[in-house]
C-alpha cells in the first residue's frame, strides 16, 4: 500500500467505540427534557425545579399570571411566580443581566408595594465580568430580598418575612 493511499472507511479512527463507562451519550433524553419543559410553559429547568419544589410542598402559586407596566416605555413585567398565601413575587435568575436590573429598579420604583423576592440559581456570580459585586450584593444595596437555589420556606407563610 502507497503511503499517500486513500484511508479506508472501515479503518479504526473511524470505528464507534464505546467509553470505558460503559455509556453511551443519549441524544433523546435530551429532546425529551426540552419537550418537557415547552409542555409545562416553563422557561428553564430552574424554573422547573422551583416549581416542583413548591408542588411537592403543597403550596398554592401562579406561574407568570400578573403583570406590571413600568415606563419609560410602557412595558410590561411579569414575575415568575406568586406566592398566593403569602403574597410574594418570586423572580427566579440564572444570569442578571444590566437590562434586568434596570427593569427590576424601575418595577421598584413604580410599584414600591409589592414585594419582589430572587431566587438565584447562583447568588455569588459576579453582575458582569471583572466587577466585584456579586448577584447577592446587588440585591441588598437595593432593598431585594434573595436567596439561593430554592424559595426558603419560611417564605410560604403568610407574612413571608425573613
Amino acid at each position: 500500500m502507497r503511503s499517500n493511499a486513500p484511508t479506508n472507511n472501515r479503518t479504526y479512527q473511524f470505528r464507534k467505540t464505546i467509553p470505558e463507562t460503559g455509556r453511551v451519550p443519549n441524544q433523546k433524553a435530551t429532546l425529551d427534557w426540552n419537550r418537557i419543559l415547552k409542555a409545562a410553559g416553563y422557561r428553564s429547568q430552574f424554573e422547573l425545579n422551583i416549581a416542583r419544589t413548591l408542588t411537592e410542598n403543597k403550596v398554592p402559586f401562579k406561574y407568570e399570571e400578573t403583570k406590571f407596566q413600568y415606563i419609560p416605555e410602557p412595558r410590561n413585567y411579569t414575575p415568575d411566580f406568586y406566592l398566593e398565601q403569602s403574597d410574594i413575587f418570586v423572580e427566579a435568575k440564572g444570569h442578571l443581566t444590566k437590562d434586568d436590573r434596570v427593569k427590576m429598579l424601575l418595577v421598584k420604583k413604580q410599584h414600591p408595594k409589592i414585594d419582589i423576592r430572587f431566587v438565584f440559581l447562583r447568588a455569588s456570580n459576579k453582575i458582569y465580568k471583572g466587577s466585584k459585586t456579586t448577584y447577592s450584593a446587588w440585591c441588598e444595596r437595593h432593598g431585594f430580598i434573595w436567596a439561593e437555589g430554592s424559595i426558603p420556606t419560611d417564605w410560604y407563610k403568610k407574612n413571608g418575612k425573613r
